[in-house]
Order: structure tokens, then sequence, then C-alpha cells
């Protein structure tokens, strides 16, 4: 009865994996939150998201600046590149990394998606130095678009970066990841996300609206004190301003260590619309927040070398 199941299964999910991704996420959506999204008039911040990765979005855009090799031009370009982690070494050929004179605190990472990254606090012996190799060729062959079903993704060239290691080598760095609002007047509304304890068996999170002081909500909270970076929070909000005017909504990412703020990512499809833990109303209030636009001429801007995307079927069928 079990391997009946498991065919079932899995036949199940092929069936699924052939449905234009437009379909493929409202299956997923209604298996994470018991209703069918509303792409079409969306009001919940998720079905923001969605909106924007299947009826409008400017792809190429979204995939230059999601790079996160091309993001950093921007990024100096737009706040100074005394904001970017230092680049070690990049390439398109994983075996360059053994020219290296050491790989002791970096990390190791593709540009073109995430959750896939080596953190070295130690100089690998040669073994190890080969099965970070084998793992970034294998990073590179992966076409992370098809992932959660984001296609800017597909504009990314994918190449490994190295990057120095920040952090005090005891914990994950807390993630601080600001939602940005345009409100279209000069003005912003914001939600703080802060992300922290990712070394637990499940992390924490806290939530703040609108202000660095109050936390809005928390998740498996251990007794965060954000006082201590207050300062450091309020300029890395300066700067999200900055990196967000030319958007309607962008998630800017950072990271504080040693008095310096690192400028982490910029993200524009969180969660590919299927984030959890937006409760207390936030997701309904962050999509009241969300001032979409709806109509939009794509600018055409691409990676370097990226000549040909393959525009699936999700984006003829909403």
């Amino acid at each position: 009865m079990s391997k009946f199941k498991d065919e079932l299964r899995r036949s199940v999910l092929y069936f699924v994996k052939k449905m234009p991704w437009a379909y493929q996420d409202r299956i997923h959506y209604f298996r994470k939150f018991k209703r069918l999204p509303n792409i079409r008039e969306p009001r919940l911040f998720n079905e923001k998201v969605m909106y924007r990765k299947f009826v409008n979005g400017d792809y190429a855009r979204y995939g230059r600046l999601s790079d996160k090799f091309t993001v950093r031009d921007y990024i100096a370009d737009a706040i100074g590149e005394e904001y970017l982690i230092p680049l070690v070494h990049e390439t398109s050929d994983p075996t360059t990394l053994l020219s290296l004179p050491g790989l002791k605190n970096t990390v190791v990472k593709p540009n073109h998606g995430s959750n896939m990254v080596e953190i070295l606090l130690e100089e690998p012996d040669s073994l190890q130095k080969q099965l970070i190799i084998n793992r970034c060729q294998e990073w590179l062959r992966k076409d992370f678009s098809e992932e959660a079903r984001e296609i800017h993704y597909r504009y990314i060239k994918p190449r490994i970066l190295v990057e120095k290691y920040i952090g005090d080598g005891k914990s994950a760095p807390i993630d601080y990841k600001f939602h940005m609002f345009n409100k279209k007047d000069g003005n912003f509304e914001y939600v703080l996300q802060v992300i922290y304890n990712r070394g637990n068996p499940a992390l924490s999170m806290n939530f703040y609206v609108n202000n660095l002081n109050e936390a809005w909500y928390k998740i498996r909270d251990t007794g965060l004190d954000l006082n201590p970076v207050l300062p450091k929070l309020e300029h890395a909000l300066a700067l999200s301003k900055t990196l967000a005017k030319e958007f309607d909504y962008v998630r800017v990412d950072w990271y504080i260590h040693e008095e310096q703020v690192w400028f982490g990512e910029l993200t524009f499809t969180p969660g590919a619309g299927l984030v959890t833990g937006l409760d207390r109303g936030l997701n309904r209030m962050m999509g009241e927040m969300w001032l979409q636009d709806r109509i939009m001429q794509p600018t055409a801007i691409g990676s370097p070398d990226v000549t040909d995307v393959t525009l699936p079927g999700m984006l003829k069928k909403v």
C-alpha cells in the first residue's frame, strides 16, 4: 500500500510540474494557506508577489539586480562601494578556486540563487577543496528559475563568487530585511523583518512596522535587543530608501558587524509569494502598503551575454 502511495505521489508531482507555472503556484498556495490566491486582483502581500511574478514585472531588470555579482555595480553607484562585502574572487570556472592563496574565512556561493553556500572558517584540505569545486559545478548547472517559478532568475548568467566572511564565527549573522513600500510621493512605508538564531532547529523572527523600537509580531523570540545597533539600522533604513526609490516594492537586506553596515541583496519576489509567518494581519497590511504598478513597459536591461531567455507557459496563461 505504501509503495502504491509513493508511486501515486510521484505521478501527481510529475503532472503538476508539467503545468504552467501560475497553475503550479495556485496549487502550492492552496496547500500552504488552504485558499486560492487572487492573482488578477491581488490584495494580500503574497498575492501581489505572484502578480509581479506572472502578470506585470520588469523581469530583465529584476534579474540584473538579483544577480549577486552585477548588483554590486548598482550598489556602488547608488550608495557607495564601502557597503559591499569584499569580493575575493569571481569565476565561471570553479577549478580556479585552486589558484587562490587561501579560502579561510571566506564564503563561496553562486550569484543566481539562494540556499547554496559554503562557509569556510578554516582552510580546507585538498579533498575538501575538490568537494567544494564539485558542488560549485552543480550550482552552475542549476536553473534557479525552476525552483519556485521565478522567471527573472533566468536572466542571470551563473557564476561563482568568493566573498570575505562577515561574522564572529560562532553564530550565523543576523539578517535585517527591510520591506520597502514606495508611496510615490517621496515617502516610504516599511516592515523590518529580523531573522536570527539560524543555527537553532527553528529560527527566530521579529517584525517591526514603520518603526525600529517596538515589534509588531515575534516568532520564537529569545529576547533580541536592537538598541545596540539602532543607529546602524536607522542608517540602513536611509540607504534602503535610496535603493528602493525606483521600485513600487523591493526588499533590501543588510548585515551589521563590528559597527559596519554591509549590503546583502535585493529581493523582488520574496518567498516566491508563499511567505509564511505574516500573522497578526501582516499579510494584508503589507498588501495594502504596496501601491503596485499595474501597467509597465519593461526596460531592455539584461545580464551580459544573455541573449536568449526561454519563457515558460506561465507567462501566457494566468
